[in-house]
């Protein structure tokens, strides 16, 4: 179990203050913030106009270009966003090895089988729900994993994170040269590791059509994949309503490994791009994406 574990002695900004607050007043307890985490969600959605108009331009093409509905998707991606950060500062207290039974609702989980093997899996998912908690509750299924996220700054912020993240067992890891070092190594160890498919954080993406849009989503997780071996389970979280979620489990495959690596990359990332297209223009409000993701992400090409 995770629970009552220090989080002290992080000299911290103001930011991971106010975390480390959030998580005195709501990791034992945290129904009522969820409960009313939608009207948090309304006033911040008045109160920054700035972060509006960017989920709004996000959800556009989500919703077909419905104004109106891209403002109400909008509102229910930034309260979700709030409802992350509770998340994380519940995790210490959360006893993971009963949160898959208590919270997810899992589609086609007899493909999570695969993990119980021992041979190395690749998990690629995309900002949408928690797909970081819902790996951490899969795992424990018996396997460890470790996983690669965004650095983060300033670094006292950056490492509180880490901290939270892995509190409940997991290994989080900044996407550097030393975080995709120790991921390889884990999965020629046969082990699991946890990854986004959906921003390229790392700037040397795949321009590939989604939503008719041409732009660059990462190649990282592929070449992961690719290089090792690794066999790759597409998930998608949904969240349902408070720390309660949907988890769609996609058709495993591995990536091919011919002479033209190029070739194998984008055919891995037009594949998991559709993937996340069907899911994305299921439910839009699930993307909890804040920055200008067109913008910054845009290839021009196509």
């Amino acid at each position: 179990m995770a629970a009552g574990r220090d989080l002290g002695g992080l000299s911290v900004s103001w930011r991971a203050l106010a975390m480390r607050g959030a998580y005195l007043a709501a990791g034992r307890h945290p129904g009522p913030f969820y409960a009313i985490a939608p009207l948090v969600a309304r006033v911040t959605w008045a109160l920054y106009p700035a972060v509006r108009r960017r989920v709004v331009r996000n959800l556009l093409p989500l919703c077909d270009g419905d104004v109106a509905r891209a403002r109400r998707e909008g509102r229910r991606a930034l309260q979700h966003v709030l409802e992350y950060y509770l998340d994380l500062v519940t995790l210490p207290r959360r006893d993971m090895s009963r949160f898959e039974a208590e919270h997810l609702e899992i589609y086609h989980g007899e493909r999570l089988d695969l993990l119980r093997s021992n041979g190395a899996v690749l998990l690629v998912s995309a900002h949408t729900g928690n797909a970081e908690l819902a790996i951490q509750a899969l795992t424990y299924r018996g396997r460890s994993f470790a996983a690669l996220v965004e650095r983060l700054e300033p670094r006292d912020w950056a490492e509180y994170m880490l901290k939270l993240r892995s509190s409940a067992g997991g290994t989080f890891l900044e996407a550097n040269f030393a975080g995709v070092r120790a991921c390889i190594e884990t999965l020629r160890e046969g082990g699991v590791v946890g990854v986004m498919g959906d921003r390229d954080i790392q700037h040397t993406g795949v321009c590939v059509q989604i939503f008719q849009r041409a732009v660059r989503l990462p190649r990282g997780p592929w070449e992961l994949a690719r290089r090792t071996g690794a066999l790759v389970i597409p998930i998608f979280s949904s969240r349902k309503r408070g720390d309660q979620f949907r988890i769609d489990v996609e058709e495993p495959f591995r990536v091919a490994a011919t002479e033209d690596a190029d070739r194998d990359i984008r055919e891995a990332v037009e594949r998991f791009a559709g993937l996340l297209e069907r899911h994305l223009r299921r439910d839009p409000g699930q993307w909890a994406v804040l920055e200008d993701f067109w913008k910054v992400h845009g290839c021009g090409e196509g």
